[in-house]
């Protein structure tokens, strides 16, 4: 079978926001700010951005760097760099396998088999399961996802068809949002709209395809979202919002914030879910990768910043709470937004710049599958969209017709409860599918690819393509870089043994610092259980 030719980012820039694009979706503009106001604001986005630094980095080098070493999908990028069974996957594979039989033990049937039968496929494939989990993960999650996305295509034709300017409360808007998912064939009308908007994008490939409408989409996004920060911020009132945000309050932090901001660090910056895997396989050897992982998380982080400034300013200036949950996006702003002058033109903006960040992280999702069934069954890359389409489609029915309980997909909800237990399914499908993608998978996989690149790969492997593309700062003294300092006006001539390097300062947080604070998120999860 003939070799497909694979692709490669046109420009750094264009792998920057493409990348920045696949982070900044509903996990800045829709979870952050909400679980900001859940934790108490300013304190809360302190210790967000020093586990972004000790945890988000270290990882999303190790997910760029496989892909870049070797130009393959996650699973067959984990597969050929462990050349032989590691002992590490053995003992991994035990404790899979011992904690099913707990599992089992304790009376979780389903769960418990799921261990063992995971242990036991883990000790014949190694590492390369953790990039299978990856992408089954992208394919869970763009299921719902989409579904979550049509509701924002809807707001934005509400919003400019002046349907939300007579909303002025919280529970007229909260009465509206039901009444929208009320009606089944409107939100899955909505759903595939959106995901065929997703697909368009794919079909150009990576240069003509995601880079060149991330060109486009992530300058819009960002204009967008000042233009309604400037008319938030300008509020009588709004003030108390910019203070909430910024200002750190440490009484209201607890262990659960902690936990809370450690997972988001994954969750916003796509870590686990096989994108930065997939998008760094199609990354050039001589470039940057330290630099444009830099970029790509200062943009992420931005962005919820951001996001935050175009939200609460407009909530306290308009007397309502930012502790709202999840309804603070679908029924506090549009209560907010009808209260100002103009508020269909914000509102409307604001769900387009909302909308552009979900198709930007959507066609990332999207493309994970796409590039594994490329590689692995050497298809053509329409092919492998359309297929990919309809799976995520028909999947995301589920989501459709189940939002707020399991009365519409009544079978599927008993047969979950009789394997699983009754106790481990959420509120909906959608609610049980979210928890499990992003506080079980997506934490599996960053532990996984952490101990595999520190302990399995090789910390010599990891410093080398460290170094690739970016000599000038690999063996750098980060005390000095950070001051602006070189060579020729330090201390010395050679840096590489005064101090810590970034290199070594990488290879620790991976090799070390990272399982340790991801450890630590599944404990808390396993507590709950």
């Amino acid at each position: 079978m003939q070799e497909l030719k694979r692709e490669n980012w046109g420009s750094k820039l264009g792998f920057v926001l493409a990348t920045a694009g696949s982070a900044i979706g509903l996990g800045n503009v829709w979870r952050f700010p909400y679980i900001t106001g859940v934790n108490g604001g300013g304190a809360f986005v302190l210790v967000f951005l020093f586990t972004v630094l000790m945890c988000g980095l270290p990882i999303m080098m190790c997910e760029l760097i496989l892909g870049r070493a070797t130009h393959k999908n996650p699973v067959e990028a984990f597969a050929s760099l462990e050349h032989r069974q590691s002992i590490l996957s053995h003992y991994i594979s035990v404790i899979s396998v011992l904690y099913g039989v707990f599992l089992v033990c304790r009376g979780s049937y389903g769960l418990g088999v799921l261990a063992v039968v995971f242990g036991v496929l883990f000790w014949r494939y190694g590492f390369a399961m953790a990039g299978f989990l990856a992408v089954l993960v992208a394919v869970l999650i763009n299921s719902y996802y989409s579904v979550i996305g049509g509701w924002i295509l809807e707001y934005v034709r509400l919003s400019f068809s002046g349907h939300l300017a007579d909303i002025n409360s919280v529970e007229a808007a909260g009465n509206a949002f039901g009444g929208f998912l009320g009606q089944t064939w409107r939100v899955v009308l909505f759903h595939w709209i959106f995901l065929t908007i997703v697909a368009a994008m794919l079909f150009g490939g990576i240069k003509n395809g995601i880079e060149r409408w991330s060109k486009i989409l992530m300058p819009m996004l960002f204009v967008l979202l000042l233009l309604v920060i400037v008319r938030s911020v300008t509020l009588p009132g709004a003030k108390e919002g910019v203070v909430f945000l910024f200002k750190p309050d440490f009484s209201k932090l607890n262990a659960g914030s902690v936990m809370a901001a450690l997972g988001h660090s994954f969750y916003t910056l796509s870590l686990g879910m096989a994108i930065v895997i997939t998008y760094g396989s199609y990354q050039r050897n001589n470039e940057n990768l330290f630099s444009a992982s830099l970029w790509v998380i200062i943009l992420d982080t931005v962005t919820a910043l951001l996001a935050g400034l175009a939200i609460f300013p407009a909530v306290f200036a308009m007397g309502f709470d930012p502790s709202e949950g999840t309804g603070l996006i679908f029924k506090v702003l549009p209560a907010t937004f009808s209260r100002m002058p103009l508020g269909f033109l914000w509102s409307g903006l604001f769900f387009i710049m909302f909308c552009i960040a979900a198709v930007t992280s959507a066609a990332s999702l999207l493309e994970c599958p796409v590039t594994f069934l490329i590689d692995r069954f050497k298809v053509r890359r329409p092919v492998a969209i359309i297929g990919t389409y309809l799976v995520i489609g028909l999947l995301g029915m589920l989501s459709c017709l189940s939002i707020g309980d399991w009365k519409a997909i009544e079978p599927v909800h008993k047969l979950l409860a009789s394997v699983f237990g009754e106790m481990h399914l959420m509120g909906s499908w959608m609610d049980t599918l979210d928890n499990v993608c992003c506080n079980w998978i997506i934490t599996s996989v960053a532990l996984l690819t952490s101990l595999f690149v520190g302990w399995v790969w090789g910390i010599r492997s990891f410093a080398k393509h460290i170094r690739m593309g970016a000599e000038k700062y690999a063996d750098r003294n980060i005390l000095l870089w950070l001051c602006g300092l070189t060579p020729d006006t330090s201390y010395g001539s050679n840096l590489r043994y005064q101090g810590l390097t970034l290199t070594t300062g990488l290879i620790l947080l991976s090799r070390f610092v990272s399982p340790v604070i991801i450890t630590l998120i599944m404990l808390k999860h396993l507590a709950i259980i």
